[in-house]
């Protein structure tokens, strides 16, 4: 089962890069799913291969590869 972590939420008490570096070993688990208004969009391109699973308007969901 996938578990969608949300890189946009206020409830997130650390940044995005965090998150994914935190979750990347359960990699084939979790679906994250950020917009792409979101400044650490291109920070979190740069630094991982993403697999975009789906885009849905401004929010994409994407795999760590």
């Amino acid at each position: 089962m996938n578990s969608i972590v949300d890189l946009d939420s206020d409830q997130c008490s650390f940044d995005p890069l965090e998150a994914i570096e935190y979750l990347k070993d359960k990699k084939e688990y979790v679906i994250f799913k950020i917009s792409m208004n979101n400044p650490f969009l291109r920070d979190i391109k740069r630094k991982y291969v993403l697999q975009i699973i789906k885009v849905d308007g401004e929010i994409i969901y994407f795999k760590i590869q």
